[in-house]
């Protein structure tokens, strides 16, 4: 599955513009942003959570940014132990802040009063024994659920 995410290459624009025929539009030079290559496995926001569960869906965009230029194989990313998430029940609650960050929560009908932890998002997709439930969307926030891998739920 690909998780080194190439930039879009930059267009260079003439002096004819973007068209050729000198129309005055607005074109977005990627190479002038300073915009690099991003992984797979660094999701910034939960639309790239997703994705970071099946690379093969990830596009360029929304992912943290490549630290090894595409030498997959000896990134610290790929190469790091999976994150633990302890919980007596086999769903957990993620909300989502107003700022985009993901907490865990212990009692969703508490809302904000019950959170237990943060986690990042890359974080989120190195869970081991668990995979991405239904969003969830209340009073207090946006979110998703968590699911423990084989869970009682589940084999009903």
């Amino acid at each position: 599955m690909p998780i080194h995410l190439t930039a879009p290459a930059s267009r260079p624009v003439g002096p004819d513009g973007p068209d050729g025929r000198s129309m005055n539009r607005v074109a977005l030079n990627v190479a002038g942003l300073g915009l690099d290559d991003q992984c797979a496995l660094l999701p910034r926001n939960l639309a790239t959570l997703w994705e970071s569960q099946d690379t093969r869906r990830a596009r360029w965009g929304g992912f943290g940014l490549c630290t090894k230029g595409g030498a997959c194989s000896t990134c610290p990313v790929l190469t790091a132990a999976p994150k633990r998430l302890d919980s007596p029940s086999d769903e957990v609650l993620i909300r989502v802040d107003e700022d985009g960050r993901a907490h865990q929560v212990h009692r969703p009908e508490d809302g904000w009063a019950s959170r237990v932890a943060h986690w990042p998002w890359p974080d989120l997709a190195r869970l081991e024994g668990w995979r991405l439930g239904q969003r969830h969307s209340d009073e207090h926030s946006q979110g998703f659920w968590l699911l423990r891998a084989a869970s009682r739920k589940e084999q009903r």
